[in-house]
C-alpha cells in the first residue's frame, strides 16, 4: 500500500546481532513508520531492545504466512506478506498486503546464485518504490553478525541468500539515492 509510505519519514529494522550495541530506539521511534522484519516484530521484546531497536511496530513484513499466523491477533501493526510462497486466497484474506510479483520477479532474477531476495531487499525495494519522504535501514549488516532471531545460523542453510550480491545491490541501487539513508 503507497499510502503507508508515500512522502513519510520509515525506519526499516533488519534482525543484525550488530544492532544491540547502538542506542538508536528513540530515533527509531520518532520517525513516521516503523517496519519490522519477520520474527523481529514479535521477538524483539524478549531482549533490552527498547534503546537499540525502539518499541513501535507500524508494518511487519514478513516472509511466510503460515509461519506468522498465530500472532496475527497479538499485533496492532499493518500485515505484509513479503514471499512468493501461500499467496493462496484464504492467506491473502489475512494480511493487508502483499508484495507485488511486479516487483518481485525482478528482483529474483538479480538476487544472486539462489534467486531467492531476503525479505530485507524485498521490504527496501518496495518502500522505495512507493516514494518516502526518508527510509533509514537499521540491523542490516549481510550476515556479519547472525540475526538474533536465528543467532546459531539454523535457518540459513534452510533457505540460503546471497547476502554479498544483496549487499551490493542495496548499495548501487537503493542507497545512491538522496532519500535512502544506512544507519549501522
Amino acid at each position: 500500500m503507497k499510502e503507508w509510505f508515500e512522502g513519510k519519514t520509515v525506519a526499516l529494522i533488519g534482525n543484525a546481532m550488530s544492532l544491540f550495541d547502538k542506542e538508536y530506539g528513540q530515533e527509531i521511534d520518532t520517525m513516521d513508520v516503523v517496519v519490522r522484519l519477520n520474527k523481529a516484530s514479535m521477538l524483539y521484546e524478549r531482549f533490552d531492545a527498547e534503546k537499540s531497536h525502539g518499541k513501535r511496530t507500524d508494518v511487519w513484513m514478513f516472509w511466510n504466512t503460515n509461519e506468522y499466523k498465530s500472532f496475527f491477533n497479538n499485533t496492532n501493526a499493518k500485515l505484509m506478506h513479503m514471499g512468493h510462497q501461500a499467496r493462496s486466497p484464504h492467506h491473502r484474506g489475512l494480511v493487508d498486503h502483499i508484495y507485488p510479483n511486479q516487483l518481485y520477479t525482478p528482483l529474483k532474477a538479480k538476487a544472486g546464485r539462489h534467486k531467492n531476495p531476503t525479505t530485507g531487499l524485498m521490504a527496501v525495494d518496495y518502500i522505495t518504490h512507493c516514494n518516502p519522504r526518508h527510509l533509514y535501514v537499521y540491523g542490516f549488516d549481510w550476515k556479519a553478525t547472525p540475526t538474533f532471531t536465528d543467532p546459531d545460523r539454523r535457518k540459513e542453510k534452510m533457505c540460503p541468500h546471497d547476502y554479498p550480491t544483496e549487499k551490493n545491490i542495496f548499495f548501487n541501487e537503493y542507497l545512491n539515492k538522496n532519500n535512502v539513508t544506512l544507519r549501522n
